[in-house]
């Protein structure tokens, strides 16, 4: 049985390079170290359970490593914006015009100002929106790799990027659905009510699939649906990666979760196939095999 946490972040990560957060409530920072969770292996593939979560041991700004190595404070970038989105959406999602996809379907849909919809080529597809969001970065990346001289951090992996949002929507859709609509509709407030805050709530044109939403009236950017995690790994050291004194220092390698260097090549063939150009290949190679067979 397919893990849905697993399938989610494996999609998310493979179209942005980036980890979603299956729980956005459970705030991550910039600075966050830990380890990836890459559970036990067993000779039975269903038994696998390779997680990919990522499991906050410290941070470096109130650990104390940040001042060690002289690691300068996180930039936030976009908070002088209060509207806007921003959409991550799986490889196999494809967007369409939402207004077909949506005007005869959810009433609600149709009456959204924020809204998008999506066409789903092939298995299973993920989509994360963020509203009025931020990232927040470690400016510039490089210095990050000062961290390798201390002992205590090898091999565990850093928070280098974290986006924030007042509100969010996720979601897995169910095998099979083709197309999907999702979108922010916000109602205007009651009158004489007391708080005067509009009533705003995350809607979709199909009920199938794991879906998640959140809205903070108060507009508090406190959600982290996506963020960055690179590698402390001093293998990159040896390669010649590190720069000069006079050079800018690369950033670290992103850290991919653990199941992408184990990925099986009939899974790598079954994705290429999923693609119209290898498709069109298949065919080819296909129709010359047959020709040679017939020679």
């Amino acid at each position: 049985m397919v893990d849905v946490e697993r399938l989610y972040v494996d999609l998310v990560y493979r179209a942005s390079k980036k980890y979603a957060n299956w729980d956005p409530e459970v705030t991550v920072e910039v600075g966050d170290y830990g380890r990836i969770t890459a559970g036990h292996k067993s000779w039975l593939k269903f038994w696998r359970h390779e997680q990919g979560t990522f499991l906050k041991e410290g941070n470096i700004y109130t650990d104390g490593q940040a001042e060690k190595w002289k690691i300068p404070a996180p930039k936030e970038h976009g908070t002088e914006s209060n509207e806007g989105q921003t959409w991550v959406t799986s490889k196999n999602a494809r967007e369409t015009d939402v207004d077909l996809a949506a005007g005869g379907q959810t009433p609600a849909l149709a009456q959204c100002k924020v809204k998008a919809s999506f066409k789903i080529t092939s298995g299973q597809g993920a989509i994360l929106v963020m509203d009025n969001d931020t990232v927040s970065t470690i400016d510039p990346p490089g210095v990050l790799r000062r961290l390798l001289d201390d002992e205590s951090m090898k091999g565990l992996v850093i928070v280098s990027e974290a986006h924030k949002s007042s509100s969010f929507a996720r979601l897995l859709t169910a095998e099979g659905t083709s197309n999907i609509a999702i979108g922010l509709s916000v109602e205007p407030p009651v009158s004489g009510a007391v708080s005067g805050t509009a009533d705003a709530k995350w809607v979709r044109s199909s009920s199938s699939g794991n879906f998640k939403s959140k809205i903070n009236k108060d507009g508090k950017r406190i959600f982290t649906p996506l963020f960055r995690l690179v590698s402390l790994d001093d293998r990159e050291v040896s390669t010649g990666m590190r720069g000069g004194d006079d050079e800018v220092d690369p950033p670290l390698p992103e850290a991919s979760p653990p199941w992408l260097d184990e990925e099986e090549p009939e899974q790598e063939d079954a994705q290429e196939a999923d693609d119209p150009t290898e498709k069109r290949k298949l065919v080819t190679t296909l129709s010359f095999l047959s020709l040679v067979r017939q020679t």
